[in-house]
């Protein structure tokens, strides 16, 4: 689908299903009973408004922003997608200070950790049947240190219901440590190795999502369109790589940014977008809005565009716990975090590492993120009339695209090549 109703879907909700606990993706777990008010979910609807797209794409704007590599001038992918499910299991069990601001975080606007349970769960199980050729798969799970025996069965019920999530429990010892990377590695079909290097048998929590994504383009290059080019980076130097040329139909052009999208084969694009020559990537994220990020997409043209598109590799790890307070959550990382939800023994979090790897090739698109909390205590129109060109031969943004909700599940930079 090459074009979505997403004026639409700015203005009309869009109903979500199937987030109760009978989704394929749970798993049978060893944990204890949920406590017997705890009630199904069923089919209860989501409705992922304008607001709550605005707000998707500010969290993820802010997270681009706000990661040191960017500003420095360095290649960075990161998953909104991935970082919010992660967030999201945490703050089910938030309460007080830290529930708010975790909720202005993720999902703004007076709304809470309920209506963010359902949009994620929505937007995860509500996307439309998927092919072969392109894929979206998603895994949550929740490790708890088998010297802790006062997890929350609510808090595990919740994480079950709407975010599918496996549970285990075991000692954090290296076995616990292999479980998780192992976890991750298998759910990022590889792209991902692994997500902690170490796991402190002081730490009391681990919520981890995996995320793999493998589509094909919808018009893969051919060897005829693929010449070596120059790209400039951010530093001023060049280096020549191949460079993937091909005819486009979905023009984007903002204040002086051009860009396009390119679509794979099933509901998704890629959105390359490159700012105006006078400005850096740091400098043109930093004017952007939530609001003109997403209209950046929405007000894309249909228009014949000769775009042209380094093929390239990038691998981000980066530790969001020196990240996160910053955009306004930071009470959750002190000893004032309010965890009450997942135990009565006092929880903070320590840890929240994000990894992710992408591929961009002639044939399309590989890409993986994984995203771990570490708690311890203490886009039918005229053909256009002419052809526009983007050549992304200098740095550049970049999104892949869940069309069917308009959401950006990727969003990166490439600053040098």
């Amino acid at each position: 689908m090459k074009r979505s109703a997403w004026t639409a879907a700015m203005l009309a909700a869009l109903l979500l299903t199937g987030c109760g606990a009978s989704s394929s993706d749970a798993a049978q777990t060893a944990v204890p009973e949920p406590a017997a008010e705890i009630t199904e979910l069923g089919d209860t609807p989501a409705a992922p408004d304008a607001g709550f797209l605005v707000q998707e794409y500010g969290f993820a704007l802010n997270l681009l922003r706000s990661t040191p590599e960017t500003e420095s001038g360095g290649n960075v992918m990161l998953s909104p997608y991935s970082v919010m499910q992660a967030l999201g299991m945490t703050a089910n069990g938030a309460d007080g200070q830290t529930r708010k601001e975790m909720e202005n975080l993720l999902i703004g606007g007076g709304r809470s950790v309920d209506d963010l349970n359902k949009a994620l769960c929505g937007w995860r199980t509500g996307r439309p049947a998927e092919d072969g050729s392109c894929t979206l798969h998603t895994a949550n799970g929740i490790w708890i240190n088998g010297t802790e025996q006062s997890v929350k069965p609510s808090f595990l019920q919740l994480n079950q219901d709407y975010y599918a999530a496996e549970v285990h429990g075991m000692p954090f010892d290296d076995a616990a440590l292999h479980s998780i990377n192992g976890f991750v590695q298998k759910e990022t079909d590889g792209m991902v190795p692994e997500i902690l290097q170490r796991l402190d048998s002081s730490a009391q929590l681990v919520l981890v999502n995996a995320v793999a994504f493998d589509a094909k383009w919808a018009a893969p290059y051919e060897k005829s369109q693929i010449k070596d080019g120059s790209f400039t980076n951010a530093d001023g130097s060049s280096k020549t790589v191949p460079m993937m040329t091909g005819s486009e139909s979905d023009y984007l052009e903002q204040d002086g940014a051009v860009g396009f999208l390119r679509y794979y084969d099933g509901q998704y694009a890629f959105a390359g977008i490159l700012p105006p020559e006078n400005l850096s990537v740091q400098a043109w994220l930093d004017a952007q809005t939530p609001e003109s990020l997403c209209s950046i997409i929405a007000g894309r043209t249909a228009q014949s565009v000769e775009a042209t598109l380094p093929q390239f590799s990038a691998d981000t790890s980066v530790q969001l716990e020196t990240i996160l307070p910053k955009m306004g959550m930071q009470t959750a990382f002190s000893d004032a975090a309010d965890f009450s939800g997942i135990s009565p023994n006092k929880l903070r979090i320590d840890e929240v590492v994000h990894k992710t790897h992408i591929d961009v090739t002639a044939e399309g698109t590989k890409a993986g993120a994984a995203t771990a909390v570490v708690m311890t205590r203490g886009i039918s129109a005229m053909n256009a009339p002419d052809v526009k060109k983007v050549r992304l031969d200098r740095p550049f943004v970049y999104m892949i695209l869940d069309m069917t909700n308009e959401l950006p599940v990727f969003i990166g930079t490439v600053q040098g090549l």
